[in-house]
């Protein structure tokens, strides 16, 4: 069975023509930064395989250190670089080794692979292929905003590469009393992105129900006032008009979920800015979104705001794919 078929649990229900996938984690892949000892991504796995009663695979990645130039030099120092490599690879190992425990100590079942290729973005993806997880976790590294520009990260390609539900975590602890926030926007006309917000919904509503906190809502909208007419049209009332219009589309989604309109953070404004607002003020653990496959340019447009969200907001990320479910 693959992860997709894992994830979906098989809980698929039909309503009002709808398949509504409910998504459950029983298969998770951590992703452990060597260099961090503070790796968050491994307190985040704990208590998801606890509540979910998952089991566990961590990987670390430690690039192979040794060059061309070894192969050069003489017996006895390639003998001295050889002994130092294999006491880095022990230094990584009892790293993992750590991290494994504080697995075994909870009760849950764990497993731990140190890779050393020199493409570490290949290895990821071969572990994330072998393991067929239902979620990876890995934490964000701090970035400057220059080298986001001029280069790739890992955690953007895992963003649009990585087959199933991703969470990126950041370097902080859960908020006692935060929630659990999915973004969606019901103002479209196409049947994947209504699925993918239905799969949203299930997945927040799943999630905040099995870690105890409260399920939320946000939704954005930015009325075009700048070629209205005043003296034809009120703006206020026209605003006021966008809004409804927006939260008629809204109420049903909600209702459909079991959540009332009280969960919903509907605000007017630039998505990014009223975004981060939001989740300070509602103390959001984790912000669940949407991404669907979409070409070369909507790429570049949706993946620029994307890249924002994940760097400029203050709370952990879980990436959800479009997934088309068969009926049970």
């Amino acid at each position: 069975m693959t992860s997709v078929a894992r994830a979906l649990d098989i809980q698929t229900r039909q309503k009002k023509g709808t398949i509504l996938i409910v998504q459950t984690f029983k298969r998770l892949l951590v992703i452990v930064d060597p260099d961090n000892e503070a790796d968050y991504s491994v307190e985040r796995a704990i208590l998801l395989a606890f509540y979910y009663k998952a089991s566990v695979r961590l990987i670390m990645h430690k690039p192979n250190a040794q060059t061309q130039q070894d192969m050069l030099v003489r017996e006895r120092t390639r003998q001295l670089l050889a002994e130092q490599h294999q006491r880095v690879d022990e230094y990584y190992q009892s790293q993992l080794d750590k991290c494994l425990n504080r697995f075994s100590t909870q009760g849950i079942e764990a497993e731990a692979r140190l890779g050393h290729d020199k493409n570490g973005d290949a290895w990821m993806q071969a572990q994330i292929q072998d393991y067929q997880p239902d979620l990876v976790i890995k934490s964000i590294q701090d970035q400057s905003r220059l080298s986001r520009i001029l280069i790739t990260s890992t955690d953007w390609k895992l963003v649009t590469s990585c087959p199933c539900p991703l969470l990126l975590v950041k370097a902080q602890p859960w908020h006692d009393s935060g929630c659990i926030m999915a973004a969606v926007d019901p103002m479209h006309s196409k049947a994947q992105q209504s699925q993918l917000d239905h799969l949203l919904l299930n997945t927040t509503v799943n999630l905040a129900n099995r870690v105890q906190l409260n399920a939320k809502v946000f939704h954005s909208y930015l009325p075009d006032i700048s070629n209205m007419f005043p003296k034809v049209i009120n703006a206020d009332e026209y605003i006021q008009e966008i809004r409804q219009q927006h939260l008629q589309s809204l109420r049903p989604l909600l209702a459909e979920h079991g959540l009332q309109e009280d969960a919903l953070c509907l605000k007017r404004g630039n998505l990014i800015r009223t975004l981060s607002q939001v989740i300070r003020q509602e103390k959001v653990n984790i912000l669940v979104l949407g991404a669907l496959s979409r070409n070369f340019v909507e790429k570049a447009i949706i993946g620029s705001t994307a890249e924002k969200i994940l760097h400029d907001t203050s709370c952990d990320v879980l990436v959800m794919k479009h997934i088309t479910g068969s009926k049970a």
